[in-house]
């Protein structure tokens, strides 16, 4: 259909003289119409076709592009490795070897254990560490007592009690 609008064919119309010039204007008309038509592209049809076209084409450069492992990124070995040393700090607060630490004080006891080849046992570090920063571990250490000790019994009245008040005060009263 692409040839409908060609010389030959406007030839025919214009020579045709049984056409009233009207109905040849008319004719020339639907003749150019028709072969519009036939290569004619609306823009909505133009905007879904270059739309799906686009959709394909991404569609097939997504399955040519491998797929990244995240577990193989720097980012989530960086994080593992964080993870796992948190891991290991905690089970350490919580064992017996870090019993006497202080709970303010065992990320800082913790951070100056030495890891790694050649490094001393836990134990033995923990001993210097105990040498040079005593106030971080609580063994040993007397409990402060804030009341008075759990001798003795209640008062009985007068009984005792001038003897107990000047034993506490070192008073003694005059005799009449």
């Amino acid at each position: 259909m692409a040839g409908i609008f060609t010389r030959k064919a406007l030839t025919d119309i214009l020579t045709d003289e049984k056409l009233s010039p009207e109905e040849r204007t008319t004719q020339i008309y639907s003749l150019y119409g028709k072969s519009i038509e036939d290569g004619y592209i609306a823009k909505s049809a133009a905007k879904l076709a270059q739309d799906s076209a686009l959709e394909q084409a991404k569609a097939e450069w997504e399955k040519s592009i491998p797929k990244p492992n995240i577990k193989e990124s720097e980012e989530y070995k960086a994080l593992q490795t964080e993870f796992a040393g948190y891991k290991a700090m905690q089970d350490a607060r919580s064992s017996e070897e870090f019993r006497d630490v202080k709970p303010k004080f065992f990320e800082t006891v913790y951070g100056m254990l030495k890891r790694g080849d050649g490094a001393k046992p836990v134990k033995d570090q923990l001993a210097e560490i105990r040498g040079e920063y005593e106030e971080y571990f609580s063994a040993g250490q007397p409990k402060p007592n804030f009341g008075s000790p759990d001798k003795g019994g209640m008062p009985k009245g007068d009984e005792g009690a001038a003897s107990a008040f000047s034993s506490a005060w070192g008073f003694v009263p005059k005799k009449n």
